[in-house]
C-alpha cells in the first residue's frame, strides 16, 4: 500500500494522552499521506481510553501507541 495517499487525522487529546512520536514517524515514514491533528475528531469514548486514528473516514485503534503505528504502516 506504501505509495497510496491516505488522510489519517488524530486528535489532539489522544496524541497527547499516548504520545505525539506517532504523528512525527508517520510523517517520516510516509510523506506522501496527508497526517494532521484536530482539537477533537467527536470520539470521546475512544480518546480517553485507547491510542486511535481516523484513516480515510474509518477508526483505527489498538491497545497501544506502538501498536497503532505498527497498524497504519501496515495498511
Amino acid at each position: 500500500m506504501g505509495e497510496a495517499k491516505r488522510i489519517v487525522d488524530f486528535c489532539n487529546g489522544n496524541l497527547m494522552t499516548f504520545g505525539m512520536e506517532m504523528i512525527h514517524e508517520l510523517r517520516e515514514k510516509r510523506p506522501e499521506w496527508s497526517v494532521s491533528r484536530y482539537g477533537c475528531l467527536t470520539n470521546c469514548g475512544e480518546c480517553a481510553v485507547r491510542p486511535f486514528a481516523i484513516v480515510d473516514d474509518e477508526i483505527v485503534t489498538a491497545a497501544t501507541p506502538e501498536e497503532l503505528l505498527t497498524k497504519l504502516l501496515a495498511d
